[in-house]
Order: structure tokens, then C-alpha cells, then sequence
């Protein structure tokens, strides 16, 4: 029985630590499985020189911003080490030697400097940060709401969508028609509605396509822009980012404390070679070794080519 849980999460990166946080919280007998020597995954701190081993880097991500703050709360992670200090300010160059400067906290300034490149875009620019916060108070609540069953008849998804309509009943008929745009529009299609100057628009583009594998022509950048605009690092300011002290295995590190705290388990050195599956449901793993592990609910915090390709067979 020693190996019969309420819940497994495969993987030990950030989300499955939070997952085993949040399970152990709710009451969960849960374990988290990390195949590698030490849990954070993408979000770690390592030292890549072994003949120089007081140098630690940030490996794959490299900075703090779209956490919930309700996960930073609910998790007591800055009791567990989790601290950020904001990045800023934001400067950019180009060829020809000219640069622009960007502040997050000092309006007069930020005119300043886009008003060398156009006066109409630095008139235009508090319009767009009021146009943004007002996406946010829709946007920022609908990260942590899980998508109601529409059509669905049954009493409890009917309470859910109406529950979700409620949160939604300010919402104008102005702003669903903006989050509509949003999902399939570019960014340069979004800036050419604000600004004319290239200098600002290429600034602005950038969160439309960070992380994203697409260019700012790409269909949806728009959205992928409005999504980094609603983070922050806990200082206030919408779309602020952050370097955790520590790297970011030092919040993951805060993440592990806080769900071993609650309760959970954390095992490294625990690859998982088989998810068990038993009339189309998952029931357990299996380590490679051969040790099993029983549970009724199974969380996959891997990559969906690891989960799907080589954990479960393909029928």
C-alpha cells in the first residue's frame, strides 16, 4: 500500500510542483515524479562549469511575469524564498545609433522619449496603457477560470456558465469585440491602428512575438501581446518582468518547499516509463526499474510528445 496515492503528477517543473502543491492543499495524499537529479525543470538554476561551480545561470526561462498572484499568495511563496526585482528600464537601439528609453513608473519621461519620434504616438500612449488595463480587468480573471461547458444542461455546468456571466456583466459590447480582434489579428495590424512611428511600434511588438515562433505579421500575435501585458511581478504594474534572486530554480525551489510543506511528495531520479491505462483510464505509472505507483487521478506536467509518444501506448 506504501505506493497507492490519491494523485501522481509526472514531471517536477514549475506547473507540476504547483500541481502537487495545490492537490496536497486540497487534501491529496499526491506525489510529484522528477526524472532528473533535481526538480524545476525549464525553470532552473544550474552551473554549467564544473571548474567553476559559484557561477550559476538560468538554463531556459529567464524571467518572472505571468505567475497568478493568486499562486504567489495561496502557496506562501515568498516565505519560501521567492523574491523578484523588477526589470527596467526598457531600452532599445537601433543601427543608425539612436536608442528610446521606457520606464514603467514615470509617465512625463516616457513622453519625452517617444515624442522624439512622434508626437501623435506619445499623445497616443497613455490612451493605449488605459486601453490594456481595461483588457486586463476582463483578461486577468478569465487565467484562472476554467472554460465553462456551453450548451451543457446538467445543474452544475449551468451554474457555471452563469456564474461566469456574472463575472463578465460589465463587459460592453466595445470590449468583447476587442478580445474577438485580438485572437486572430497580427501585432502590426493592432499597432497600425494606434501608432505611426516604426520606432514605437517595433518597441511595442515585442511581446507579440516573444516566446511564440512567429512573426509580427503572424496571425494571433495580437493576443500573444495582450497576454504579457496583463502580468506583473507583484509591483503593480501591468505587464512588468522580473529576475528572481536565486535564477529561476529559486522559484521552483519555493514552489518544492511550499508542496512538501502541504504535504506532498517530491521524488528526483523518478523517470516514469509507462502511464498505466486500464479501459481508456489512467490508473498509475511505472518507473523505470519497474516500481509501480497506483492512483486514481494522474496529472502530466510533461511535454505532450513525452506523455503521448512514448508514456501511453497508441491504441
Amino acid at each position: 500500500m506504501v505506493n497507492v496515492y490519491d494523485a501522481i503528477v509526472v514531471g517536477g517543473g514549475h506547473n507540476g510542483l504547483v500541481a502537487g502543491a495545490y492537490l496536497a492543499k486540497a487534501g491529496a495524499k499526491a506525489v510529484v515524479l522528477e526524472a532528473r537529479h533535481k526538480t524545476g525543470g525549464a525553470a532552473a538554476t544550474d552551473a554549467p562549469w564544473p571548474e567553476a561551480p559559484e557561477f550559476k545561470v538560468t538554463t531556459y526561462s529567464y524571467v518572472m511575469s505571468l505567475m497568478p498572484d493568486t499562486i504567489i499568495r495561496d502557496l506562501d511563496l515568498k516565505r519560501h524564498g521567492y523574491k523578484v526585482f523588477p526589470m527596467g528600464p526598457y531600452f532599445q537601439a537601433w543601427p543608425d545609433g539612436r536608442s528610446l528609453m521606457f520606464f514603467a513608473d514615470d509617465a512625463k519621461r516616457n513622453h519625452e522619449q517617444i515624442a522624439r519620434y512622434s508626437k501623435k504616438d506619445a499623445e497616443a500612449m497613455p490612451m493605449w496603457d488605459a486601453w490594456l488595463g481595461d483588457l486586463a480587468k476582463v483578461m486577468g480573471p478569465l487565467l484562472m477560470t476554467v472554460p465553462p461547458r456551453l450548451g451543457s444542461t446538467k445543474p452544475s455546468d449551468l451554474r457555471d456558465q452563469l456564474q461566469l456571466a456574472w463575472k463578465l456583466r460589465g463587459v460592453g459590447a466595445h470590449k468583447v469585440g476587442d478580445l474577438t480582434r485580438l485572437m486572430t489579428m497580427s501585432i502590426t495590424d493592432l499597432l497600425d491602428d494606434w501608432f505611426e512611428s516604426e520606432e514605437i511600434k517595433a518597441m511595442l511588438a515585442v511581446n507579440g512575438i516573444i516566446g511564440a515562433w512567429a512573426g509580427p505579421d503572424e496571425p494571433g500575435t495580437a493576443y500573444v501581446m495582450a497576454h504579457h501585458s496583463i502580468g506583473d511581478v507583484g509591483d503593480g504594474h501591468l505587464g512588468s518582468w522580473g529576475f528572481p534572486e536565486g535564477g529561476m530554480g529559486a522559484v521552483s525551489d519555493a514552489c518544492r518547499k511550499s508542496a512538501e510543506e502541504l504535504g506532498a511528495t517530491v521524488r528526483t531520479n523518478a523517470r516514469v516509463q509507462q502511464i498505466l491505462v486500464k479501459d481508456g483510464k489512467a490508473e498509475g505509472v511505472v518507473l523505470v526499474g519497474g516500481e509501480e505507483l497506483r492512483a486514481p487521478v494522474i496529472v502530466a506536467a510533461t511535454h505532450p510528445k513525452i506523455t503521448f509518444l512514448q508514456q501511453i501506448d497508441r491504441k
